[in-house]
């Protein structure tokens, strides 16, 4: 009986781990992460499971989410309940380029 209650202890344990094993270490952010992984169709909760939460919100109106990258320089997703666009944005908020 108690290898039975190990057993399925390790499994749910495990599963918790995997849970945001797609989620990239926000520490670490880049611009190709977005790139390589932001898609148009993506929810929110979708775009937080791979990016983590933003860093803030600077919209009025619409939400602007706000991720500060590793290089200084930042993604801005503009959001309703969709995606209506992603920039890269330099350190002086200077458009670098339209990821969306």
């Amino acid at each position: 009986m108690s290898l039975k209650i190990v057993f399925l202890l390790t499994i749910f344990i495990l599963a918790g781990c995997t849970h945001n094993s797609h989620l990239i270490n926000k520490n670490e952010l880049t611009v190709e992460n977005f790139k390589d992984n932001l898609k148009a169709d993506m929810n929110y909760n979708s775009i937080t499971a791979v990016f983590g939460l933003p860093d803030k919100d600077i919209g009025s109106g619409i939400h602007i989410y706000v991720w500060v990258l590793a290089d200084s320089t930042e993604i801005w997703i503009g959001y309703v309940d969709k995606i209506l666009y992603a920039r890269h944005m330099d350190a002086n908020h200077v458009l670098l380029e339209t990821l969306i």
